[in-house]
């Protein structure tokens, strides 16, 4: 890295703009807009967002509106984004690309009802029918952080459309993703009534199924999909068959797909994932050597020779692997992971390198980042450092309710617990309707207060739009076994490890069993938490479970 020379080429750029916008806006607008650009080459994102929204506003020019706009949104500063966007939508009706920003911007600020009126918009106008216009929607909202407001804007748009069958697959893809089965499963069956024989269909049916705890219903939806010889169906039935806790038969599909396509790369992730959690770490490393080999690139075949490399002491061969994992869910992971392991081995310059290097290629990684570095600090004592960092953070994505949230867990492990109970109140009162908010203020008020009603009040209202959401089943059980309901609180506890298999999960259920008069099946939770993850951040609490 060159820094001086980027710097250099990033002021050059910035006054380029600078000097462009000068000749085409007011005065007063193209001073925000100088202001902005020199902000936006220091990395000052909230400022530059906000001195463009101005900008946007005293000007009557779509593309001032359009740069104001582009920047706020890829910056990750979502109020300044819906500001902008609306003046561009303004100046430019007739396109469509200011709406899809605005709809967007709306939705991650938590407006939900304005991200509809928007969808709504694109809905009855983008597209040359209902039928493509859902199944574009889905794949948008898809990308949505926020699984229960994606669902929720499908839900409040699809309701004018009751005999479109892909407005009903669209409502049950995300219904089953925000953690509703029941709901997922109603939809699904409204499609295969609307599109009897469509197979999308049937295997959202098989997923909303699967997430009500209903196995077999799923494994025979899947079977049948398989069935029809398509290797993807087939693919989808071995998973099924993996998440049922049937490796023989998962393995058996898998192995019939290689059959069939030699060097398969889906095929040789599964049964490379069986052989791991088997512990047979050396076929486990062949099968994602192979597939590397076969797909020239994979996420999933890096994180798992990176995991089996640290298991086996080869601490460099981890560090390597897992930072070569820069996409996914597991992505943030993976890379602290590599760090830690740098870091470990004495290699701290480096270690701090790559994560820098991470940030500059994905910069919307950044509020994952941060409240992975803050969660692993704190749950190493660090709880001072892991705070410095939120805050920088924070300050930087002020609409990310993560962030907060990991603020919150972070002060109530340093016991300054109404200090966390209060930053989760504010949060709360800034997006009333979010599950995830609601069940981490119930759970802290559960768990460290005496107000204990309240906090059940407020889980069971997270667990009405979530309610095959583990951690707040969990929750919700825990609740009950405060309140010395443990016979009630049993099934949230028992589903909810079941479907995670969490360490904190089995921490409570384990007292659960307990207080009921069933301490073996206790001994039995917490050894099989300590046994999938003996050195975890839950590990010391366990084994004082357990005893001697």
């Amino acid at each position: 890295m060159q820094p001086v020379r980027s710097f250099a080429r990033a002021f050059i750029c910035a006054f380029s703009t600078i000097y462009l916008l000068a000749q085409l806006v007011p005065v007063a607008a193209a001073a925000d807009a100088a202001r902005a650009e020199l902000a936006l080459s220091r990395g000052a994102w909230p400022q530059a967002a906000a001195e463009y929204a101005a900008a946007a506003r005293a000007a009557a020019d779509p593309e001032l509106a359009e740069r104001a706009t582009r920047v706020a949104f890829d910056n990750f500063q979502y109020g300044a984004a819906v500001v902008a966007a609306r003046r561009w939508a303004e100046l430019a009706p007739a396109q469509e690309v200011p709406r899809r920003f605005l709809a967007a911007a709306l939705l991650r600020s938590g407006q939900v009802d304005g991200a509809v009126a928007q969808f709504r918009v694109l809905l009855d106008t983008a597209y040359p029918d209902p039928a493509h216009a859902y199944l574009a929607l889905l794949d948008n909202l898809l990308a949505e952080p926020d699984e229960n407001a994606a669902a929720r804007v499908i839900e409040s748009l699809a309701r004018g459309d009751e005999t479109v069958a892909e407005a009903w697959y669209a409502r049950s893809v995300l219904w089953q993703r925000a953690d509703a089965g029941e709901r997922a499963l109603l939809a699904a069956r409204e499609a295969l009534r609307l599109r009897q024989g469509w197979g999308l269909a049937q295997l959202a049916e098989a997923r909303a199924l699967l997430t009500l705890d209903r196995e077999d219903e799923a494994l025979a939806v899947a079977r049948q999909l398989a069935e029809s010889g398509d290797p993807l169906m087939r693919l989808n039935h071995a998973w099924f068959l993996f998440g049922a806790e049937r490796p023989a038969e998962a393995r058996a599909e898998f192995e019939a797909v290689l059959a069939v396509r030699a060097g398969a790369p889906e095929a040789l992730e599964g049964l490379g994932v069986i052989d791991y959690e088997q512990k047979d770490y050396d076929r486990a490393m062949g099968r994602f050597g192979e597939m590397l080999r076969s797909a020239r690139a994979s996420d999933t075949g890096f994180w798992y020779i990176g995991l089996i490399a640290e298991k086996q002491g080869d601490k460099r061969l981890a560090a390597r692997s897992l930072a070569r994992v820069t996409g996914g869910s597991r992505a943030v992971a993976a890379q602290v992971r590599a760090q830690r392991l740098l870091a470990d081995a004495g290699s701290v310059t480096e270690a701090q390198a790559l994560l820098d290097d991470f940030l500059a290629a994905y910069p919307e990684q950044g509020p994952l980042l941060a409240g992975a570095q803050a969660a692993a600090l704190s749950e190493r004592g660090r709880g001072a450092d892991a705070l410095r960092i939120l805050e920088r953070a924070r300050g930087l994505y002020p609409d990310d309710v993560g962030l907060g949230m990991t603020a919150a867990a972070v002060l109530e492990r340093m016991d300054r617990v109404d200090d966390a109970l209060g930053l989760l109140r504010r949060l709360l009162r800034e997006r009333p309707d979010d599950p995830m908010l609601q069940n981490s203020l119930g759970y802290t008020l559960v768990d460290r207060s005496s107000k204990l009603a309240e906090g059940e009040a407020l889980i069971e209202r997270a667990l009405a739009q979530k309610p095959d959401n583990y951690a707040v089943m969990d929750s919700m059980g825990w609740a009950l076994v405060r309140r010395g309901r443990s016979s009630e609180g049993l099934p949230y506890l028992e589903r909810a490890w079941h479907n995670s298999k969490d360490a904190e999960v089995a921490l409570h259920l384990g007292d659960a069993y307990r207080s009921v008069g069933r301490p073996d099946d206790a001994r039995a939770v917490l050894e099989a938490a300590l046994a999938a993850d003996p050195d975890g951040p839950q590990a010391r609490r366990l084994r004082e479970r357990l005893g001697p």
